[in-house]
């Protein structure tokens, strides 16, 4: 989470904030590069100054992609077999625009509420879960010369329950086309030949703008598959707007539901990020 007085220098002189979720697997290394690398290679992008977010956020990503194989060639190879979802939601306070791009299967849900009644009065996923086994995740997969299995109930690619990630480099070229032939085949990704392999896994995130009504609050919460896939979207918004109007802070509130997310049944590791804005000119609570 960075608000307007964190977020990195750019040549805008609009107020900027930028929430988001980074969910490791494999390791922690890919979700902390990307932690640290993202503010800053988004705003150093062209896009990002002519107000072009939804490229400047791809664009920002494919270039962590980058420094990722970048590290694996000169450091170590952790980037090649661990990744990262990543749900990032960058707010312009001052124009009044939220934009949202994401991979894998962390999400972000936005609320818009009635500050008389502290009700909700609109509330939708701007994320979307990128599954193997969708019909446009199965067909990118299978024309890139992959190949999605199930496994113990799951649609995987590899060992990956998701589509798209940052990192897990050894799912995307060039270290995709190296001849892995000798691998489980219950774990291959690969139907082609090496050198007829695209990238299996995409670092291409799904991206959604909404401008934000001046005179209305909102509502955003962004967190791991470990809340979303566990509590109801509808009832989590609720709860989170009841304990507001009971006075309670953001950050109490978000650890409030990951410790309730924590305890359900097949519950997983659990991030969460609660924040309470106006629509324009304002700044995050």
């Amino acid at each position: 989470m960075l608000l307007p007085d964190q977020f990195p220098a750019s040549k805008s002189t609009d107020r900027f904030a930028l929430f988001a979720t980074y969910d490791g697997h494999g390791s922690e290394m890919v979700s902390e590069h990307v932690r640290q690398n993202i503010p800053h290679l988004l705003v150093g992008r062209p896009e990002f100054a002519e107000g072009d977010y939804e490229i400047a956020i791809a664009r920002a990503f494919s270039e962590e992609d980058a420094l990722l194989l970048k590290h694996a060639m000169e450091e170590d190879i952790e980037p090649v077999i661990a990744g990262s979802t990543v749900a990032l939601c960058l707010v312009n306070l001052t124009k009044g625009i939220m934009v949202v791009g994401n991979v894998g299967d962390s999400h972000i849900l936005l609320a818009k509420r009635d500050p008389q009644e502290e009700s909700i009065v609109w509330q939708d996923r701007l994320t979307t879960a990128h599954k193997p086994d969708t019909e446009a995740e199965k067909k990118r997969i299978e024309d890139a010369g992959g190949a999605v299995h199930v496994y113990r109930g799951t649609a995987r690619l590899g060992s990956l329950n998701m589509s798209r990630a940052l990192g897990d480099l050894q799912y995307k070229n060039p270290i995709n086309t190296f001849d892995i032939s000798g691998a489980p085949k219950s774990k291959r990704a690969n139907a082609a030949l090496p050198a007829e392999r695209g990238n299996l896994l995409s670092n291409e995130p799904h991206a959604r703008t909404i401008n934000l009504d001046p005179s209305s609050q909102y509502v955003l919460l962004c967190s791991t598959d470990g809340v979303s896939d566990i509590i109801d979207e509808r009832m989590l918004m609720e709860e989170v707007i009841g304990d507001f109007v009971k006075g309670w802070r953001a950050a109490d509130i978000a650890k409030d539901v990951t410790n309730a997310a924590a305890r359900l049944p097949h519950s997983d590791n659990c991030t969460c990020v609660v924040v309470f804005f106006d629509g324009i000119q304002s700044s995050p609570m």
